[in-house]
């Protein structure tokens, strides 16, 4: 805001389009949206700052600039109520357009007080690398060196990543545009600043930071050049000028083909900066799987994976995406000589949903196989499809006879029994065979998928698929864990800190809730710690705030399964609880051209409730509502023995 006032119109009239368009807003009720949605000022900004640039400050150009934030309000509502169903943003497509109205309007216009022949700024310096400057700075209607070089301190300052892209964006359209045209004129294009703009939106807010979308940013900024020459010569036929049109077209459809193509690095949760996205992609991925399709093992105890996906028998093709389950004692799947139903452990064994959902579709009515005989007509055998409530559809199949217990259209949870384990269909023995799929058509292709959790020698791994042959043991839960570590707001727990048995601190932390249904943590000096609780784990995944005990909740047990077995387990921690924020701005840099980078394995290791990490041992003792850290041993923080 300082800034703009380097042209005093500029910044003054920048401010009369904010107060106008919240008096409006004000006037018609809607002082929630204008608060929420920042687009509804920001549009309405940068046309008081455009006005500003051409015009004097008077009193009738006072008057346009609230009749047109006015209008770039108005416009911006409607914009944004047809963008949202295609999921678009308005971007500054209100402000372009509005812009181009006043241009053309102005020409009529004799009564106002044109600066273009004195204007110029409170302080201009000449600086190196100046038409970069120029052009950063012409996106705030300020095309000086000092504005720009501000500005460019600023994005460092708060984005690493916005501010290689901006350069290099710059570069690369400059590169490409000086193909066509002369270097000097490549350079001194007026709209520039639309290469820039792209490269940055693309890039580093619209899509998450990585090697291939910097390559499609790079992409649309070649192909704005085009857009930009061709534009401009066509409205240089009515003397208008071209502002962020192409910017606005060219990063809109880059925003329809990547959402509507399912590109897997869209940014569906932008956050404040490109670094910000990037870690909470990333944690989402390594942490909690990402977008992959999550279901539950279909039975309890342990079984064995007898196919995996793409294996040696019938997952082949559009089918390779299943897993069939048999249980083995001694290395067999069978008691005595095998000729009998009743040998194989796995027959009858119970089945469980391995989702919430409904069930669309069963078959129950098709007889057993003998062992030694298939039956080739009903290749699924007796089965049950159900729609989980993220959208998929998984099918079980080969169950027993008669031993569905779900209907059609019933919900279910996952774990509930809805069925036993049969022999029916297209099965050589007694087995589990569980598929995901895209539509509720019996022998639809299948999709891929990961488990939530399970457990092989002692280890329990999370949304991983095991490997053909190993035995896995489905997560038994702890019912009594999940209802401790289940809390309301307001709730408020007390903690001492000691150091050799001496009282140096004390701390409260209090349950709350965001806008967002999000629960947190906070203490006393506002830090915030954010948790969410599944059917079988309780975890953080998130941190907001200075360092504080909250963080150590965080650092000594990010996840805490519900199990009392003992049990070891990885995680992967966030940038911020591993590394100096020096080293973290690095690592934030580097990670786009190499998600490797960020991978990062921390053990912990649940032993009758105590967690122990490599950071250290802490004791969780469940007790009423919540838990508490008790009697630590030796958490080393720095150096720094702290007992909690």
């Amino acid at each position: 805001m300082l800034l703009s006032f380097l042209l005093p119109s500029v910044g003054f009239l920048g401010l009369v389009a904010i107060i106008a368009t919240i008096l409006f807003a004000e006037l018609t009720g809607l002082r929630e949206h204008y608060l929420k949605y920042g687009f509804y000022l920001y549009n309405s900004l940068l046309v008081g700052m455009g006005i500003g640039f051409y015009y004097e400050i008077s009193i009738l150009s006072i008057f346009l600039t609230s009749l047109l934030a006015i209008l770039t309000f108005l416009l911006s509502f409607g914009l944004n109520r047809i963008f949202i169903h295609y999921a678009l943003p308005i971007l500054s497509l209100p402000f372009a357009l509005v812009s181009l109205l006043f241009y053309l309007a102005s020409l009529k216009y004799t009564t106002l007080l044109s600066n273009l022949l004195h204007r110029s700024p409170l302080i201009d310096v000449q600086l190196p690398f100046a038409p970069f400057f120029q052009s950063l700075g012409t996106i705030f209607f300020l095309p000086y060196s000092i504005a720009g070089a501000i500005i460019a301190l600023i994005i460092l300052y708060y984005s690493r990543i916005l501010f290689f892209l901006a350069v290099s964006g710059y570069l690369f359209g400059i590169a490409v545009h000086s193909l066509f045209v002369p270097i000097p004129s490549a350079i001194h294009s007026l709209y520039n600043f639309n290469y820039i703009l792209i490269a940055m939106a693309v890039g580093g807010v619209f899509l998450i930071p990585h090697i291939r979308s910097y390559l499609i940013a790079f992409t649309a900024v070649a192909a704005s050049v085009v857009m930009i020459d061709a534009m401009e010569v066509f409205f240089n036929l009515y003397s208008l000028p071209v502002y962020t049109l192409p910017f606005n077209i060219i990063t809109l459809l880059i925003i329809l083909l990547t959402f509507g193509g399912g590109y897997i690095y869209f940014n569906h949760d932008i956050k404040g900066t490109p670094e910000r996205s990037l870690e909470h992609f990333l944690s989402t991925l390594y942490r909690f799987g990402g977008k992959s399709r999550k279901i539950y093992l279909p039975f309890s105890g342990t079984w064995s994976v007898y196919q995996a996906f793409n294996d040696e028998w019938t997952h082949k093709g559009k089918w390779k995406y299943a897993y069939d389950f048999v249980i083995k004692k001694n290395g067999k799947t069978y008691r005595n000589d095998g000729h009998f139903l009743e040998d194989y452990y796995a027959y009858g064994a119970s089945v469980l949903s391995p989702v919430n959902g409904y069930v669309v579709d069963i078959q129950n009515e098709l007889p057993d196989n003998p062992i030694g005989s298939v039956d080739r007509l009903n290749n699924w055998g007796n089965y049950v499809i159900i729609r989980s409530l993220e959208g998929f559809y998984v099918e079980i199949s080969h169950l027993m006879q008669h031993s569905i217990q779900v209907q059609i259209g019933e919900y279910v949870e996952a774990g509930d029994v809805i069925a036993k384990c049969g022999n029916s269909g297209y099965s050589p023995e007694p087995h589990i065979h569980i598929q995901v799929q895209e539509y509720p058509t019996l022998g639809s292709a299948t999709l891929p998928f990961v488990f939530h959790e399970y457990i092989v020698n002692g280890k329990l791994f999370f949304y991983s698929l095991p490997n053909r042959g190993e035995e896995i043991l489905a997560m038994p839960t702890d019912v009594s864990m999940k209802q401790r570590l289940t809390f309301i707001l307001d709730e408020q727990f007390h903690y001492t800190v000691e150091k050799d048995g001496e009282k140096i601190d004390s701390f409260t932390i209090t349950v709350k809730m965001n806008d967002k249904g999000e629960f947190y943590f906070e203490d006393e000096q506002l830090n915030r710690l954010y948790f969410y609780q599944t059917q079988r784990l309780f975890y953080f995944y998130n941190y907001e705030g200075k360092k504080s005990y909250l963080q150590l909740f965080f650092l000594l047990a990010p996840k805490i399964p519900f199990i009392r077995d003992n049990i070891c387990y990885n995680d992967t921690l966030p940038l911020y609880l591993r590394y100096s924020p020096m080293k973290k701005m690095f690592a934030e840099f580097v990670i786009p051209f190499s998600y490797k980078l960020f991978f990062n394995r921390v053990e912990y290791c649940l032993k009758q409730l105590h967690i122990h990490s490599t950071f250290g041992m802490v004791q969780f003792s469940y007790y009423e509502k919540g838990f508490a850290l008790l009697q630590s041993r030796s958490i080393t923080i720095k150096k720094e023995p702290i007992e909690v």
